[in-house]
């Protein structure tokens, strides 16, 4: 690497670069050798930040509210099943010695979701940080569904998602420092398939939503952003798996290869996997990202 005369003294000195100052990546070992040294671990800039989870009690929302605790973040996390949510806040608390809370409440529920964002709020002063996750759709053979199986697809997943970021959305307008926002959808909005239409269109539906919201938002630097999971290792999955391997009659290892067969990794996503890419889309460090949808998904989605 090149070196500088001092504007002085006209002796060689080590390049004043603004990366090399700013990220100092470099020390003097020598007169034209410069040792690189590793930098601090990224400061995602999460501790003492308030964050919801729904629906996270289980599955990828268990995972991602675990990883936020793990940051330092203090996570409220709400589910309907008053036993499965304290057994998760339990573990949480246990493995990461995190700041964990429970609220009792059902995402279909429009009072439950009021209070379980006023309460938050109350409580601890704000909320920086929304994961707006809700059950799966169900789903049937095309011909076979009913207008009473469409609406539940959408009362499921589409309108509690969209009313706790609305919510969450007028009190981080209210606040006026921003926030993040995070759908939880799929890939079959990307990616239809026959077999899971219903869920297609209320992840398509989440993915429209998000990039008007960005819009809205924007002005108050409030970010949203949609994360599309694919076929990741958790309870549902291993229990479809299960099925499939018994209605079948293959083994579970072949049940499991056929239902990641159209990832280009041939695998179970880690539920870790996911929830890296949640945290860091709610951190100071993804201030320039909104409107985005991000496939999770090991390569599944074929579409560009």
């Amino acid at each position: 690497m090149a070196q500088e005369l001092h504007s002085t003294t006209g002796e060689r000195t080590q390049p004043n670069c603004l990366a090399v100052r700013r990220c100092g990546l470099y020390s003097g070992v020598g007169a034209n050798q410069y040792k690189i040294r590793r930098k601090r671990f990224m400061d995602l800039g999460l501790a003492g930040k308030n964050v919801i989870v729904t629906a996270g009690s289980g599955g990828l929302g268990f995972y991602i509210a675990k990883a936020y605790a793990e940051e330092g973040a203090s996570v409220t996390v709400s589910a309907r099943n008053p036993g499965r949510l304290a057994e998760a806040v339990d573990r949480i608390r246990t493995e990461t010695g995190g700041i964990i809370h429970s609220v009792v409440a059902d995402m279909t529920d429009a009072d439950a979701v009021g209070a379980l964002i006023d309460q938050v709020e109350d409580q601890h002063g704000s909320i920086d940080v929304l994961v707006s996750n809700s059950g799966g759709a169900s789903t049937a053979p095309f011909v076979e569904m009913t207008d009473d199986l469409w609406r539940d697809a959408a009362e499921t997943k589409i309108i509690p998602q969209i009313r706790a970021a609305r919510l969450v959305f007028r009190k981080m307008v209210a606040r006026g420092v921003g926030g993040r926002i995070i759908f939880m959808a799929g890939t079959h909005g990307r990616q239809p398939h026959a077999h899971a239409i219903t869920a297609g269109y209320c992840n398509a539906a989440l993915q429209n939503v998000n990039k008007a919201l960005s819009e809205d938002g924007g002005p108050h630097n409030i970010l949203s952003n949609v994360i599309n999971p694919g076929p990741f290792e958790t309870e549902r999955m291993v229990y479809l798996a299960q099925e499939k391997a018994r209605d079948d009659d293959i083994s579970l290892d072949q049940a499991i290869a056929e239902l990641t067969s159209e990832t280009v990794l041939k695998r179970y996503g880690k539920p870790e996997e996911l929830a890296n890419v949640a945290v860091f889309l709610g951190s100071a460090r993804a201030s320039y990202i909104t409107g985005a949808t991000f496939d999770i998904d090991g390569g599944q989605v074929k579409t560009i």
